[in-house]
């Protein structure tokens, strides 16, 4: 009887233990069938295209340094050429306790400048702008930190630093810089964007009004005085924003206003002409709208827009936040394809530019110069957990076959896994062709130079003045192909790229006619110059 109780008790104890290993075992499927679930949801699904874009890694010796506790998590960077030798430098911002630099290109990779910058002890640049704002012939640079907004004044390639003092609410950080002359005096205005200070965030998926940080517009009253108009221009929000970019939407010549919006919508604004502005209705839907932007993908003559968002990094019933169950959220990427009129549509989906990884700055470059703007968008974020068990996407780099877009970053050697922030496109070694660098947040920048080809391209070169500001270029080539571009600050996120417009004539053999047109109503016109030359042009 004790031998058969022994036995029973044997068995319920083997019964135990085989539930228990089905249960483990359970478990580990779930997880990994979770697991594998959340990366087949965020792999890849658009394959690289063909291509005769080509780039070699140059060497670049700068590895930011960020505290993603204690700072939001972004980085300055910036094309600035600081001597005017017209090949641009390369700025790149510090993170807390790291400086600030300056590179140059030179003997085939970057080399540091011995330039200093004055900052705080503990002091996170997020943003950069390029601009000659005292019009005396050389570029000044303007960073956005978390002690405010500070000047660097340039003088014969040296630079001065100073806090401008603006009056920025007590929970606001500024985190980018878009310069435009909105009522065409000759001097650039300022609009900054405003994120809520780390210590003050509540959510990174709240979407409710009145909650965030302010940005501000500001007019340059000269004499390096700032006044602050957000309110009676029409523009004063509070809502955490990633960064503003003035651009001429309508060929009226003057500056428009488009703004990017974290847990908000795309908000874009048409300048009045009396230092006002009136909102302009686009088809965004409650997204993540962070970098933008801004170029002629289809060569009309109007400039389109192109937003980075969450993309399909992780399901939408996580990003939606607080959300209500009927408002419409959209996690794509998005491109607004100018319809005239200031009316706008949303062709990402039929471009195949909408379903890509989680994205920041976005770039508008024509880097195969073939006459058609390429997109560009920087991938990856941070501050995501679990982290290591995440997608980590290479950065894309979309190129423009004229009915799509398709990514080629892959097969032209211009991969980046980091954790970017934004593309940075510039000619930094002067032979014509849109080099690349990835800055990358927490870690090394990368640095792609353009290996080129045989298409041909003229440059036009326009003074980085406030005249030039927002400044149409259009170029008419032999074989039909018109193309228009604009000077334009702060396109991507927190960053400036290079001010040469660099028009690729595809396969055109020469061209007929470069006209500019800028704000002030000055025209100037150029006929029949020769391929691969400089041309430059002022408004005075």
């Amino acid at each position: 009887m004790a031998e058969t109780k022994k036995q029973m008790h044997k068995g319920k104890l083997a019964i135990l233990w085989c539930g228990i290993v089905v249960l483990v075992g359970v478990i580990v499927f779930a997880l990994f069938s979770a697991f594998g679930a959340l990366r087949f949801w965020q792999a890849e699904k658009t394959p690289q295209g063909q291509t005769d874009l080509a780039f070699e890694a140059a060497a670049l010796p700068f590895v930011h340094k960020a505290d993603l506790v204690n700072s939001l998590p972004f980085l300055a960077s910036a094309a600035i050429d600081i001597d005017g030798d017209g090949r641009d430098e390369l700025f790149l911002g510090g993170g807390d306790e790291q400086a600030d630099e300056i590179f140059t290109f030179r003997n085939n990779r970057f080399e540091k400048l011995p330039l200093t910058f004055t900052k705080d002890a503990v002091d996170a640049t997020h943003g950069a702008a390029t601009m000659d704002i005292d019009n005396d012939g050389d570029t000044d640079l303007f960073t956005a930190r978390e002690s405010g907004i500070w000047f660097h004044e340039n003088t014969d390639g040296q630079f001065g630093s100073v806090n401008l003092g603006l009056s920025l609410a007590d929970n606001t950080v500024p985190l980018s810089i878009g310069f435009g002359d909105i009522n065409k005096d000759g001097l650039a205005d300022m609009y900054i964007a405003g994120y809520i200070k780390i210590a003050l965030v509540e959510g990174e998926t709240i979407f409710a009004d009145n909650y965030g940080g302010f940005s501000y517009l500001f007019l340059n009253e000269g004499e390096g005085n700032w006044r602050d108009i957000s309110k009676e221009a029409g523009v004063f929000r509070q809502h955490n924003t990633f960064l503003g970019v003035f651009a001429d939407l309508d060929n009226d010549l003057d500056s428009d206003l488009v703004i990017a919006q974290d847990t908000g919508r795309v908000e874009m604004y048409s300048n009045n002409g009396d230092m006002t502005f009136s909102p302009i209705e686009n088809p965004s839907d409650y997204s993540y709208p962070m970098g933008v932007a801004v170029g002629d993908y289809d060569n009309d003559g109007l400039v389109d827009l192109y937003f980075s968002n969450v993309g399909y990094t992780l399901p939408p019933a996580i990003l939606r936040g607080d959300l209500k169950k009927n408002d419409v959220f959209n996690p794509a990427y998005m491109l607004f394809h100018n319809d005239g009129a200031l009316k706008f549509t949303d062709t990402a989906v039929a471009m195949n530019a909408a379903k890509y990884g989680f994205g920041w700055g976005t770039v508008m470059a024509d880097m195969n110069l073939d006459g058609r703007e390429d997109l560009l968008a920087a991938q990856n974020y941070a501050r995501f957990p679990a982290n290591n068990l995440l997608q980590h996407y290479p950065g894309k780099i979309l190129q423009n076959y004229g009915d799509k877009f398709q990514p080629v970053e892959k097969v032209a050697g211009a991969e980046n896994r980091l954790f970017g922030i934004s593309p940075i496109v510039s000619d930094f070694n002067g032979d014509g062709w849109p080099d690349l660098v990835w800055a990358n947040l927490d870690g090394a920048s990368l640095a792609y130079m353009n290996k080129g080809g045989d298409r041909n391209w003229i440059k036009v070169r326009l003074p980085n003045t406030a005249r030039s500001l927002n400044a149409r270029v259009t170029v008419v080539a032999s074989n039909g192909l018109t193309q228009t571009k604009q000077l334009l600050t702060s396109q991507g996120l927190g960053s400036d790229q290079g001010r040469d417009l660099i028009f690729g004539l595809g396969d055109a053999e020469s061209v007929i006619s470069v006209t500019v047109a800028f704000q002030n109503g000055v025209t100037r016109s150029f006929d029949a110059p020769k391929n691969g030359s400089l041309i430059s042009a002022s408004a005075e």
